[in-house]
């Protein structure tokens, strides 16, 4: 029989957000986590507890992730673009098209194929200073992660979706799983 977590109150809520590691673990694999409250921002995260495999766990949490960022910047033009070239590129007079994200790999005819969520979250000087950007910190569901696997992600760019999964998955293995990406691209670069 699975006991049952229920959320109700302001009281329960704080204290609820300091066992978040706990509640992670193995010892509350039987547990089923209930929230009756109005803030339904938080439903994410008790769905994020009630899923107990972890890689499904992390894959719900990246995609609710990739979901509000998505939507915070609908119909959004941060960086401004014109003929390719971003606001912070055009101020500069640097003669480089696709902004940051020329440097990714995974780019095609200007567009993102990888849903990266540090990708999504990275923003220069020029455009904060312009606009209202959503943090890190913003997205509540990411407090379900591990703080090493909010490292990674925070830190994991130009990689694909699947990889940044992977990466969140093998936790401690991720730096070299990483530094094995960036290795390979720099010497694809290299070669060509």
């Amino acid at each position: 029989m699975k006991k049952r977590i229920v959320i109700n109150n302001e009281k329960k809520l704080k204290a609820f957000y300091k066992k978040l590691f706990l509640y992670r673990s193995f010892l509350f694999k039987l547990v089923k986590f209930k929230l009756e409250s109005n803030d339904e921002s938080l439903y994410p995260i008790i769905e994020a507890l009630n899923i107990k495999g972890r890689k499904q766990r992390i894959t719900y949490i990246y995609n609710e992730a990739c979901q509000k960022i998505d939507s915070y910047y609908k119909d959004k033009n941060l960086c401004d673009f014109k003929n390719g070239k971003c606001i912070a590129h055009r101020k500069n007079k640097i003669d480089k098209e696709n902004g940051c994200c020329r440097l990714c790999e995974h780019r095609t005819c200007g567009l993102c194929p990888s849903r990266n969520i540090a990708c999504k979250l990275f923003y220069c000087s020029t455009v904060k200073d312009k606009n209202k950007v959503i943090e890190f910190c913003d997205i509540e569901i990411l407090r379900v992660l591990t703080p090493l696997q909010r490292f990674i992600l925070k830190s994991d760019y130009f990689s694909l979706e699947k990889d940044v999964i992977n990466d969140l998955y093998f936790g401690i293995f991720a730096p070299f799983r990483i530094m094995y990406r960036f290795t390979k691209y720099k010497i694809k670069l290299l070669l060509k």
